[in-house]
């Protein structure tokens, strides 16, 4: 699932916890389990090289260390064509008590590790472990195949002038019959555009070949198990390294889980948002939103005692079309329904955002004045918010986001969906009746799959319940709106060594949004001690309490 980053708001998208003695699994590898690990070759795959990492400091990441490794294009050609994994490491501050290396990543499919590491250090982004992991763990961030810095990367445009032509009128929530065609055509360009600019790497960006680069990785680190911890899509890539490599799975972190069965396969022409409930599950946090604002009274100031009928208003109003704000110079910048849905959806991640200028119940007070009066000063200041926010990619069509086509290179090569453009509009307006504007939003996120040109058939289609040597330890927020806590509570069934905590708040990836969930993450990698069973974390913001 993908977390929209752009500016300060989106960065991020850029309470004692009971606790259990470590099991009996994780004091020691029993010897079968050892001898199984060793007797499979890297990557699964007889003949592949295992590279040797050079690190060298980053040049441009201050702080980190650097490296490349050099993995199989194709792992059935183990000694053909070559892609270049970028790597990244914050080394242990305290090497005489290292327990080993800790891989992240960062979810999308297409997030780069590897910035998001320079994050970190940085201070920009917060970290998902505390500092006694952060002394005893390398942290390795891994660009995935095909995304971030590694190389060859999945690539659509030449520029950013060509994908701005592509997305000029394209609606991203389309409604009428006239907008979906519109969004039809350009989808079906835009998979031409992607096969043509990215040629053969589409038909080698899969979950599986990733979680593969990932073994090799192990193996060129030395080390002899994978200690992982993935968030959002990285859980899943998770679960496929725990399924392929059983026997090499150290201590895991599933922050913010996919359910791997819902996400590639179901009934028919449906959508991977309707499998998994996404949808749905952003309707639910909007209506938490809408509890916590009227909770709040003046701290929230939106929709006067009904936020949730202010938000109905809001969204009749645009249903009829573009509402004309006319700004500070003259110009006019028009406020539409895709805008205004798109952004909600994006700033409903965070919760931290849902009382701040630009985002939340300020940017909807904004937008309920403006439209009364989009001619006068709340016409005027929403104008200028809105170009603000459309400047740092707020709002705009997904194919002019960072990650897209790189997520869109793993999505569509291994998710079953509607096969028509017309179907897949049924679908979306099928689904607004049940998850409200987000119906056609979320399933709208993987359009371009339709008309996608990629051969890629690779995939791991279960089994999906691995006995991990050591237990995973599995996160989860109550109201996440890309990745309900169902999808968690099943994943935690699937796997009969999984422990399942869960944030008694909102948003996604909860490292970003509780630091007992940080603390509890801390005490598993560095102790094996795990949260009781049924234990839960409080959150650190509740919005709207003062």
């Amino acid at each position: 699932m993908r977390m929209h980053a752009a500016g300060s708001l989106l960065l991020l998208l850029t309470m004692a916890v009971g606790a259990a003695p470590p099991s009996a699994a994780s004091a020691a590898v029993s010897p079968a389990r050892k001898a199984a690990a060793e007797a499979v070759p890297a990557g699964g795959v007889t003949g592949v090289r295992v590279p040797k990492l050079k690190w060298a400091p980053c040049a441009d990441k201050p702080g980190l260390q650097c490296a490349t490794a050099e993995v199989p294009l194709d792992y059935t050609r183990p000694r053909g064509r070559t892609v270049s994994l970028a790597l990244a490491k914050i080394p242990a501050a305290d090497p005489a008590r290292r327990l080993g290396s800790l891989v992240v990543n960062r979810g999308g499919p297409g997030y780069s590790a590897v910035d998001y590491l320079g994050g970190i250090v940085a201070g920009t982004v917060a970290a998902p472990v505390n500092a006694d992991v952060r002394a005893r763990y390398d942290i390795i961030g891994v660009d995935p195949r095909g995304s971030g810095r590694s190389v060859p990367a999945v690539q659509c445009f030449e520029d950013a002038e060509e994908a701005a032509a592509l997305s000029r009128g394209v609606s991203n929530v389309p409604l009428t019959a006239a907008e979906k065609k519109k969004r039809a055509e350009a989808d079906s360009r835009y998979a031409g555009m992607c096969r043509a600019r990215s040629g053969t790497l589409l038909d080698h960006v899969s979950s599986v070949a990733i979680a593969r680069d990932l073994d090799v990785v192990r193996a060129a680190l030395g080390e002899k198990r994978l200690n992982y911890l993935g968030q959002s899509y990285g859980t899943y890539l998770g679960m496929v390294y725990a399924n392929l490599f059983t026997s090499r799975t150290g201590r895991f972190v599933f922050d913010s889980v996919i359910d791997p069965t819902r996400r590639d396969t179901g009934v028919p022409g449906t959508t991977p948002s309707a499998r998994t409930g996404s949808d749905v599950a952003t309707k639910q946090t909007l209506e938490e939103f809408f509890r916590l604002c009227g909770e709040g009274g003046d701290r929230c100031g939106f929709g006067d005692g009904d936020p949730e009928a202010a938000f109905e208003h809001i969204l009749k109003k645009l249903r009829k079309g573009p509402v004309p704000l006319k700004a500070g110079d003259g110009t006019t910048v028009p406020l539409t329904y895709s805008f205004v849905v798109t952004w909600t959806g994006q700033w409903l991640y965070q919760p931290m955002y849902w009382n701040v200028k630009g985002g939340g119940a300020p940017f909807l007070k904004a937008v309920s004045e403006a439209i009364e009066n989009p001619s006068g000063a709340p016409g005027a200041a929403l104008a200028a918010e809105v170009t603000q926010l459309q400047q740092i990619g707020v709002g705009g069509l997904s194919y002019t986001t960072p990650i897209t086509a790189a997520y869109l290179g793993v999505t569509c090569g291994e998710t079953d969906g509607p096969r028509t453009a017309r179907k897949l509009g049924q679908l979306a307006t099928e689904r607004d009746r049940r998850a409200g504007p987000f119906g056609t939003l979320r399933a709208y996120a993987d359009s371009p799959c339709v008309s996608w040109k990629s051969t890629n058939e690779l995939r791991h289609e279960g089994p999906w319940n691995a006995r991990t040597g050591e237990p995973v330890l599995i996160l989860s927020s109550r109201f996440d709106p890309a990745t309900p806590l169902w999808s968690a509570q099943r994943v935690h069934r699937m796997l009969p060594n999984s422990r399942l905590l869960i944030n008694e708040g909102w948003g996604h990836v909860t490292a970003q949004q509780s630091t007992c969930m940080v603390e509890a993450t801390s005490r598993y990698l560095t102790g094996g001690t795990l949260p009781a069973g049924g234990a839960t974390c409080r959150p650190d913001t509740i919005p709207f309490a003062g």
